[in-house]
């Protein structure tokens, strides 16, 4: 937060940094300046893991799921409305219907993945409960990857996601 020209409140990944004193905008750059460099040795979003968090993540509301989903890129946001849509889904259906909905036939696992944990990384900084699960099961002789919606979310998240026109082609 800013007043007056000085940084007066600072959040970094989700934790609040006590401040000695506010900060002047030209220190905040050089602040800014080397957080970003410590940002490439250092895992921010994971600092305070385990110790002085609290055990149990929080409910979403709607206001915060919307925004949430706002910061989401077209592939995570086609992720989660079809997960919504369908409650659980296989991996193999799943990159199926990404690979539809995005334009994109060379979509593939390893995609999936990264937005998988993107998803999940902002969830984890935020202190939310998650919006699915992923479990391993044997189909038909084959193990697959099932995708689970929470369905605590599922129909809050399908209006949100059909509201904002998600997933569309």
């Amino acid at each position: 937060m800013i007043r007056e020209g000085k940084v007066v409140r600072l959040e970094i990944c989700g934790l609040p940094w006590p401040l000695k004193s506010e900060i002047p905008m030209d220190d905040f750059l050089k602040l800014v300046e080397a957080l970003h460099l410590l940002a490439r040795y250092v895992d921010l979003a994971r600092i305070g893991e385990g110790a002085g968090r609290p055990g149990q993540p929080s409910g979403w509301t709607r206001g915060e799921l919307r925004a949430f989903l706002e910061e989401r890129n077209e592939a995570q946001k086609a992720f989660l409305k079809v997960l919504a849509e369908r409650g659980e889904v296989t991996r193999r259906e799943l990159l199926r219907e990404l690979r539809d909905q995005l334009g994109k036939p060379g979509y593939g696992g390893k995609d999936l993945a990264g937005l998988v944990a993107g998803i999940n990384r902002r969830i984890g900084v935020l202190g939310k409960e998650p919006l699915f699960s992923i479990e391993r099961r044997r189909i038909g002789g084959r193990l697959d990857g099932v995708y689970k919606v929470n369905p605590r979310y599922r129909d809050l998240l399908l209006e949100l996601l059909v509201s904002s026109g998600a997933g569309k082609a």
